[in-house]
């Protein structure tokens, strides 16, 4: 009997103890030292707007974490202030969203807590938002290791450690600080994942009212989550086979309808001007993108052929950027009364190679968990933190977890063995368990989830941000991968240290690469320089590009134009006062296309439109030869981006490419291979890149 208690004790006493670990690990991460969030890319506007609340400050917020905001209350006391703070803006276009309802209790969590402490009680600061959102995860952390907690000692240190380690990162927890609907969907979705675990050990009405209430929270955090919480709440009618009672059948069939009536109202409620601005970024930044016949795409969808000059434009450029006028009532009845997401969707299932390059695109843009497009500092624009982001820099080693040929034969095999499990399901119905029926639809969900969020950010919004729309997919790869390391630690001993190894040896396999050719070349403080060779060309010149960094320094103080530059300054002049005579005479000078921001494009030589952000390497060239440019001719310049494919990269260091959206940001590579951007006054590492004649033997 007292080991009975003791058992019951400890499988209670350890779920809780790690839930408050995940709740100080969490807190730890965004408030331990410098407080990082994420910064504002534009979508934060309609949020503030339609919940009456704005900066604090007025000054640029764009690339910078902030925290502090003012509410616009009705603030005589207390009581009317906490009425005002759940009034919504009725002159905003308004949006159906629980989202809202999060930022409508830290609302009245900032008023209690001004009233308590005598601040003014229209200071808001977003840390009580990420309370909430902490404190969300923690639950869903409490029931997952509660499911886990009669389980073997190992299976139960390897569950908590792969939460911590994973779903602890700072890739997801930065959202809480932010006014994304992305944490919403992160924590809704991680509380669906436990509650539906749960259900599975002990179903009881409570546990399955919960789990639609949270599917709820999930649809309404991203309105591109609606189709797949449909699929989810049909499916999860299915709940019914867990017990025979009327009673439980009834309150779960009760529970699916109401949920499944709330999730249409969210669809019903998405205004025109979402629904217009996301067929426009499908068809012009997706379909006729990279398009070799536009036109006929445009005819294909049933829209004029003379839009098709609209390629490669996206919804949310200033007007005088687009080649003609898409404000217009002309515009509006031609195309966006014309085109739906189902006429683009059905375009794709007629056009699978079209379909499987988007998917490609895709999902080579979801090796980060975070948006690389957004800083997360409260003083330096764009710097990343380091706390706590061991799983965000593992999956992006790993590579295999967002390699697209890897990830769709792996979809296409999980889904032939659904369908073979299925197949089986269907004949031995009659002597199926009803915990292996339950698993086998919840198994089912998974697979249509990762189909339908790997095709729903290019269906729904083509290529616009799409690193930021994949990050359901992210999360759900990254659940997957749980799974597959908790099956491995269930198997015998010897089996998992095979499985491991395999896994590492797999992970390694990516980083494999031929050796460069290297020479010496010139002088750096009394050292040789070595460079590799990137190219041979048949007029007996080479391309070299120095082995290691030269320099560290800021791009400039003022401008990311390539031609005013302090580092092309100092590679053309300084960097050169020790090379001989002799190495200066080899030096061919090089002819280089420099891209210029959308601020500069007066001074372009070539070009119709801004070069358009891509952080793939393969990709970051994309639309280069429309975008604005300039030529400069130089002795010794930074890697161009058509070569960012050939030099291996062991630091951070320039790329001659600017941020192209304004004048202070340039791009560098990243040392996990990936471009990124930054400010131009924040130091990177200088890669010299020049082109010599080769001595004649």
């Amino acid at each position: 009997m007292i080991k009975k208690n003791n058992s019951i004790i400890r499988s209670r006493i350890f779920p809780f103890i790690g839930a408050v670990i995940v709740f100080v690990i969490s807190f730890c991460v965004l408030y331990l030292g410098d407080n990082v969030g994420l910064s504002d890319n534009g979508d934060f506007r309609r949020v503030l707007l339609t919940n009456n609340i704005e900066y604090k400050n007025s000054d640029n917020h764009y690339y910078l974490f902030k925290q502090d905001y003012k509410m616009l209350l009705d603030d005589k006391n207390v009581f009317s202030a906490i009425h005002s703070a759940w009034q919504t803006n009725k002159e905003e276009e308004i949006y159906k969203t629980p989202h809202f309802l999060i930022i409508k209790l830290s609302k009245v969590m900032n008023i209690i807590s001004n009233a308590i402490a005598k601040r003014p009680l229209d200071t808001y600061h977003i840390g009580y938002m990420a309370f909430i959102y902490i404190s969300m995860l923690a639950f869903a952390a409490w029931v997952i290791f509660t499911f886990f907690a009669e389980s073997k000692k190992r299976v139960q240190i390897g569950v908590f450690l792969l939460f911590i380690f994973i779903f602890c990162d700072a890739g997801y927890l930065l959202y809480f600080n932010s006014f994304y609907g992305e944490p919403l969907q992160y924590t809704s979705l991680m509380m669906l994942v436990a509650l539906g675990m749960l259900i599975y050990k002990r179903p009881t009405l409570p546990k399955v009212i919960a789990f639609f209430i949270a599917l709820y929270f999930f649809a309404g955090s991203k309105l591109a989550n609606i189709a797949y919480s449909l699929v989810v709440a049909l499916l999860a009618i299915l709940i019914v086979i867990m017990r025979k009672d009327r009673l439980f059948r009834a309150g779960v069939i009760l529970a699916a309808v109401v949920c499944i009536i709330n999730i249409i109202s969210l669809y019903t409620a998405i205004p025109d001007w979402m629904d217009n601005d996301t067929t426009y970024q499908s068809v012009f930044l997706g379909i006729t993108k990279n398009s070799d016949t536009p036109e006929a795409d445009l005819k294909e969808l049933g829209v004029d052929e003379k839009y098709a000059v609209l390629a490669g434009t996206h919804a949310y450029m200033d007007e005088d950027e687009y080649p003609i006028d898409i404000k217009t009532e002309e515009f509006k009845k031609d195309f966006y009364d014309k085109v739906t997401k189902m006429d683009i969707a059905f375009f794709y299932i007629k056009h699978p190679v079209r379909l499987l390059r988007e998917l490609t695109h895709a999902i080579e843009n979801s090796a980060y968990i975070r948006p690389p497009v957004v800083g997360n500092s409260t003083e330096i624009p764009m710097e990343f933190t380091d706390k706590w982001s061991g799983w965000s820099k593992l999956r992006v080693w790993l590579k295999f977890l967002y390699e697209p040929w890897l990830v769709l034969v792996a979809f296409v095999l999980i889904t032939l063995y659904m369908v073979f499990i299925n197949i089986l399901y269907v004949h031995n119905h009659k002597t199926e368990s009803v915990q292996r029926r339950y698993m086998i639809y919840a198994l089912n969900i998974l697979v249509l989830g990762l189909w339908i969020n790997l095709l729903m950010p290019i269906i729904c919004n083509g290529e616009a941000d799409i690193a930021k729309h994949m990050f359901l997919f992210t999360n759900c790869i990254d659940i997957l991968f749980t799974l597959g390391v908790v099956s491995i630690i269930l198997t015998p001993f010897k089996t998992a240290v095979k499985l491991i190894v395999s896994s590492v040896v797999l992970g390694g396999m990516f980083h494999i690469t031929l050796p460069k050719k290297t020479v010496t070349f010139g002088e750096l403080f009394g050292k040789p320089i070595k460079w590799e060779v990137v190219e041979k060309y048949d007029d007996g010149t080479m391309l070299l590009v120095s082995k290691e960094c030269v320099a560290y320094m800021p791009y400039d103080d003022e401008s990311n134009l390539w031609e005013t530059s302090d580092v092309r300054e100092w590679l053309n002049g300084d960097f050169l006062s020790e090379f001989s005579a002799q190495d200066i005479q080899q030096i061919v000078p090089t002819k280089n296309k420099s891209f210029l921001s959308y601020e500069e494009r007066d001074k372009a030589e070539g070009g119709n439109h801004a070069h358009y952000w891509n952080f793939t390497p393969r990709l970051v060239y994309d639309m280069g030869e429309t975008a604005y440019y300039n030529y400069v001719t130089d002795n010794v310049f930074v890697p161009t981006l058509s070569i960012m494919d050939e030099i291996d990269v062991d630091e951070p260091y320039w790329v001659m490419c600017p941020y192209t959206s304004n004048t202070y940001m340039s791009r560098f590579m990243n040392t996990d291979g990936f471009i990124l951007h930054t400010d131009i006054k924040n130091e990177k590492g200088i890669r010299a890149t020049l082109r010599i004649k080769q001595k004649e033997d």
